[in-house]
């Protein structure tokens, strides 16, 4: 009997010793990790989600390139059935303007730590783990990369890629956007669609710029508009040498047409309605000169 004591004396303060060490574990593997780097993203290199899970849809670039990189992890946790989140971004260095570039590299960067702080804070909140009541789930992975598309003193257009695959999706979802900056007087501005174009002139614009996005997509065979198109989705675009690139979603036609449609209007229709004297016209003005 005293030697089961004298036993279970040394186990007892082999336990207390060994709490703190477990309570300790236990918090490293729940805290959040982030870290920030510079990194060269090699041509053909896929993006990729926790445990090797590939994202064909995002396109792979054809050289390397330096990039900003951002990766965070929620962490293991018992309350989410050990689900992890992980959240990555890069963003390609800017270097073909100052200072604009820089100030649009900043802002990206600084809108990045936001969503990823938001994500961190939400993530381990998250209720659907518990409603759901399923208990072998998958990690979730959300990627934000960008590729350079112009990038002069003042017009920097950058095609953004949103990736999500939540834990308990069937496939992921990728959503593309056009991201437009111009430097305006002594400060970075991100401009929308109407940002582009003079009022004064009424609607006059839209109606030119609709009616070629929409005979282009019937060239390409998104024919099946029920009428019309969608609208509510006409505000992605690109910023090119050759005019605007109008950016659709996957499955915005009722045409059961997958992939992302784009349509290109020329800057020869478009520049009779552009503002006066902005930096995207200036230099559209420019490139005009420079075709006669």
């Amino acid at each position: 009997m005293i030697e089961v004591e004298g036993y279970l004396k040394t186990l007892l303060i082999v336990a207390v010793f060994l709490m703190p060490l477990a309570v300790e574990c236990v918090r490293l593997a729940a805290r959040p990790s982030y870290c920030e780097f510079l990194d060269t993203r090699k041509a053909g290199e896929p993006y990729s989600g926790h445990r090797g899970i590939d994202f064909d849809r995002l396109p792979v670039l054809s050289v390397d390139q330096k990039v900003w990189a951002f990766w965070q992890k929620t962490g293991f946790s018992v309350f989410t059935k050990g689900k992890e989140d992980f959240f990555k971004a890069e963003i390609p260095q800017l270097d073909c303007t100052e200072p604009l570039s820089e100030a649009v590299f900043k802002f990206l960067q600084e809108e990045i730590r936001a969503v990823a702080k938001r994500k961190r804070d939400t993530s381990l909140m998250d209720k659907r783990s518990w409603s759901m009541g399923h208990f072998f789930v998958r990690d979730s992975t959300y990627i934000r990369t960008f590729q350079k598309r112009l990038c002069i003193p003042e017009v920097v257009s950058l095609k953004e890629y949103r990736c999500f695959y939540p834990d308990w999706a069937a496939h992921d979802g990728i959503t593309i956007l056009g991201r437009n900056f111009v430097w305006n007087g002594s400060a970075m501005q991100e401009i929308e669609l109407t940002d582009l174009f003079d009022e004064s002139s009424g609607r006059d614009w839209f109606a030119v710029l609709a009616k070629e996005v929409e005979a282009d997509l019937r060239r390409q065979g998104y024919y099946e508009f029920h009428g019309y198109l969608p609208f509510e989705q006409f505000y992605q675009f690109l910023i090119t040498g050759e005019g605007l690139k109008m950016i659709f979603q996957n499955y915005a036609f009722f045409s059961g047409m997958n992939g992302f449609p784009v349509s290109y209007v020329s800057w020869d229709l478009l520049a009779p309605f552009l503002k006066p004297d902005t930096p995207v016209t200036r230099w559209v003005e420019s490139e005009l000169q420079k075709q006669r």
